[in-house]
């Protein structure tokens, strides 16, 4: 089931709801754990008993590894950390398993496990207690507003939460506003811009203009964007609307003045997952240029890999690293800080080609795009003019989606959201949102494959 679907919007909402917050305060965490795995169940049936095995299993591992209030030497140390050792390997070879040799990805596998896998590490560690209600475990993993496509969020911001939260009227409309304004961007804006990339598929890529590839690239670019962002944005407004403060997963990334900020502000909470427990542990950049360097092609080797194994992903995040040494060159050069249009030039320059690379799988249909995108060659049976048709069709999604990368919507949204008038502008953006569902359907969640 996903957020946009009709079934979830009509049914699945409001029954949930009216019940969750009519159960004791006691209890509440119950109804969340019967309510998710409903939810879980409507989308993944065939592997319905990996995601509660897991959460059990990971729950006894984090008891076991537990070294807070006690110091460990000797045996018992080495056996915890040989036990942490086999607890990491045996999440990531389930993980790898799907990945590599099955063709269906259990649904939210890659965003629960790196969760299961912060929450070992942090209590192995010594930076947190394992929890030790099962109950609460439970509800922390597989809490229906995070559990598909996250955001990922570290056991530590919700654990006061997990034991005791309020929910009063303010912030539970707050939360159905912030839900509707992402159901907004993606049903709205994000299926309509992606209409400019399907129909460039339907094209042929070795058919497309330079001028049209890149209108197709600079669609996908948008249509990802407000795609997972509008998600993102329905996830923290349902997770309002339970009592617990998901993280922000998004900043404006297209106002970046780099790759690396870029990627500072896109799918922020995978950042901090990848910063946190692969770069810093690899050494971070306190072992020198070299050495900061290969451990950036490794995060980056990773990240493609979290997204898939195909030979694309590998590309995508070795441009990306590739990119990243760049910057880290031209922050040397002086003259290059003056420029203060070049960073972002350089940024809408070489973001759209690295979202061809992430998005067109098949290497010879990619290396035709990319040829196309620089003008290299004759389209075959081409239209000079698809470009103009292109943008008589959708210059409005394009324009709209220009102007909503710029923040604008907000900081309307951030002043506004307490006025009658925006929660009578969000009621019909909703309804607006069902009518086009049930006209035109909802196309899938982009990251529901990852």
């Amino acid at each position: 089931m996903e957020f946009s679907s009709l079934t979830f919007l009509l049914y699945f909402i409001p029954i949930f709801f009216l019940i969750y917050l009519i159960t004791p305060r006691s209890l509440k965490n119950v109804t969340l754990i019967t309510g998710s795995y409903l939810f879980y169940l409507q989308g993944e049936w065939k592997y319905a008993w990996l995601l509660p095995l897991s959460i059990v299993i990971n729950f006894l591992l984090g008891k076991f590894l537990d070294s807070t209030g006690e110091a460990m030497e000797g045996v018992k140390k080495k056996r915890k950390d040989r036990l942490y050792l086999l607890a990491v390997i045996g999440n990531l070879a389930v993980l790898c398993h799907f990945k590599l040799w099955m063709t269906g990805l259990p649904l939210g596998l890659s965003f629960y496990t790196f969760q299961v896998l912060s929450y070992l590490v942090d209590v192995h560690a010594g930076e947190i207690p394992a929890e030790q209600s099962l109950i609460r475990f439970v509800t922390y993993l597989g809490m229906f507003p995070k559990l598909v496509s996250g955001p990922i969020t570290p056991y530590a911001s919700l654990r006061d939460a997990l034991r005791e939260r309020r929910i009063d009227a303010e912030r539970f409309t707050d939360g159905i506003k912030t839900f509707i304004l992402g159901l907004a961007l993606k049903t709205l804006l994000a299926d309509r811009i992606g209409i400019l990339w399907a129909e460039v598929g339907k094209t042929g890529y070795e058919s497309v203009t330079w001028r049209y590839a890149w209108l197709g690239a600079l669609g996908y670019s948008l249509m990802l964007y407000f795609n997972f962002y509008g998600y993102s944005l329905m996830a923290v407004g349902l997770g309002r609307m339970t009592g617990f403060e998901l993280p922000e997963n998004f900043h404006l990334p297209y106002l970046a003045r780099s790759v690396r900020d870029f990627y500072r502000r896109w799918h922020i909470t995978m950042g901090h997952w990848f910063r946190k427990y692969v770069y810093f542990q690899l050494g971070g950049n306190r072992l020198g240029e070299g050495r900061t360097i290969m451990n950036l092609l490794a995060v980056w080797l990773l990240t493609g890999f979290w997204h898939g194994v195909s030979a694309n992903f590998f590309l995508w995040g070795v441009f990306l690293w590739l990119c990243i040494v760049l910057e880290r060159l031209f922050d040397r050069m002086r003259f290059v800080k003056k420029l203060k249009v070049l960073p972002h030039l350089w940024l809408w320059f070489v973001i759209p080609i690295s979202w061809m690379l992430f998005a067109i799988p098949d290497i010879h249909e990619l290396q035709a795009y990319l040829l196309r995108m620089f003008g290299v060659g004759d389209p075959i049976n081409g239209n000079p003019m698809d470009y103009l048709i292109c943008l008589k069709r959708h210059w409005i999604a394009l324009l709209l989606g220009m102007v909503c990368c710029t923040g604008i919507v907000e900081v309307v949204f951030e002043k506004w959201n307490k006025k009658l008038w925006m929660s009578v502008l969000l009621a019909g953006l909703f309804w607006l949102c069902v009518w086009k569902i049930l006209a035109a359907g909802s196309n899938p969640f982009l990251y529901l494959n990852f």
